[in-house]
């Protein structure tokens, strides 16, 4: 729903305003000329504009420190469920989310507090570690609790993320937030001299030679049938396939607007790219045994997965392709988000190419805050690899992690077609 991204109304900062196509408040009309294109009133705008618009408005009137009162929310803990197998000696602990819990969160000046059925939790903002949603899921990482999963049953889960993310940033002024996840990172937080510690010069884990099957044989028997099929219903456009070198690893950082990026880009690629999936996607039987025939492998985004670092490692020392997508989720309201601290921090480690990829038409197909596929011309664009200075994660300093994201950022938005 359009309302999960766009929860006030862009003209007259109402929540909860959007009634019959319009809002209930100002009585402005809204209509989605396209999924990129949104007419509020009689002004026709990107998304991306209507949501800016919004995220720069003010906190809610506070009421006796309360910021905002949530609907029903279910609470969940995490819970380890076993062992995940993959190809090419690739392993992991499968996470799965167990609800505890329901009643209602507030948001104070100071913390979260939640209030349920069976107890209660009460965090101040010296005890939040990190902040990030999956879904219309907020989940909140503490030091007492570890993750804490809200789910907003009644109500946008975007909103109740940014306003937490708002606070968070008053909270902490005058230090900038660079990110919120896996852990709230201020400016200050990142050393400005390498460290004495010289570190690996090469990123190595131990060789698995148990686990005989280097990758899936179905991707064989499916690539060359499917891809004919995508490219007729998606219109897909490909360019650069030449860039994607026969041998050898590398990594490629394809821009991240819709689920399907990862499904289409695979099938086209010449090479299986190994691309890291998001925890909660392992779920579902079905969806876990074509994720795992499809070479990806887990990572817990909201917190810092050694295991996946592990697994991306096993990746590129068996000379696969690995899949970053280097803003680690995808985009709300279609423009690129900035690059992942810790993404560039592997990349500047790993001393491999890393193939930068624009992805458009995507966001049309399948944005963010819709389930629907909606048919849209989809083009792939693959850059030049480029190669990064070799710094090992204890030698990086903030300005080597400044500049190789600037690159990188430039370069995916090039092949996009912009220069934002």
């Amino acid at each position: 729903m359009i309302d999960d991204l766009l929860y006030r109304c862009p003209l007259c900062n109402a929540f909860e305003w959007l009634e019959k196509n319009q809002c209930a408040y100002c009585n402005a009309k809204i209509n989605l000329v396209t999924r990129s294109l949104v007419s509020i009133g009689s002004d026709v705008q990107p998304i991306s504009y209507w949501y800016k618009k919004i995220q720069s408005f003010e906190l809610p009137h506070v009421s006796e420190g309360t910021v905002l009162k949530s609907r029903r929310v279910r609470l969940s803990h995490e819970t380890q469920s076993g062992m995940f197998k993959g190809y090419a000696g690739i392993t992991a602990y499968h996470f799965t989310r167990t609800p505890v819990d329901a009643g209602s969160l507030t948001l104070t000046e100071h913390g979260l507090n939640f209030k349920g059925a069976t107890g209660k939790i009460e965090l101040t903002f010296d005890e939040v570690l990190g902040v990030t949603i999956e879904s219309n899921t907020v989940i909140i990482i503490t030091k007492e609790h570890g993750p804490l999963f809200f789910d907003f049953l009644e109500e946008s889960g975007k909103k109740w993320e940014d306003l937490i993310q708002k606070v968070l940033r008053r909270h902490h002024h005058p230090n900038e937030i660079l990110e919120f996840y896996p852990r709230v990172r201020v400016q200050g937080s990142f050393r400005k001299n390498p460290s004495k510690l010289p570190g690996h010069r090469t990123l190595k884990v131990p060789k698995r030679k148990w686990y005989r099957n280097n990758k899936s044989m179905l991707s064989l028997v499916l690539k060359p049938i499917a891809r004919p099929i995508l490219k007729k219903i998606f219109s897909v456009k490909l360019e650069g396939i030449e860039n994607i070198p026969a041998t050898g690893p590398a990594i490629v950082t394809p821009n991240h607007t819709s689920f399907l990026d990862s499904v289409i880009l695979g099938f086209f690629s010449r090479r299986d790219i190994w691309f890291m999936a998001k925890n909660s996607e392992y779920r579902h039987v079905v969806m876990k045994w074509f994720l795992r025939h499809a070479g990806s492998f887990p990572v817990r985004r909201y917190t810092i997965d050694v295991q996946a670092i592990r697994n991306a490692v096993r990746v590129i020392q068996n000379g696969h392709i690995l899949g970053i997508f280097p803003e680690g989720e995808r985009t709300w309201d279609g423009d690129m988000l900035p690059l992942r601290i810790g993404a560039i921090r592997l990349l500047l480690a790993l001393n491999t190419p890393v193939i930068p990829v624009g992805i458009s038409g995507a966001y049309e197909l399948m944005p963010r805050w819709t389930s629907s596929i909606k048919l849209s011309d989809v083009k792939i664009s693959i850059g030049k690899p480029i190669r990064f200075a070799h710094i090992p994660i204890p030698r990086q300093t903030k300005a080597d992690i400044d500049s190789a994201s600037t690159e990188l950022h430039s370069q995916i938005q090039q092949l996009i077609g912009g220069t934002k």
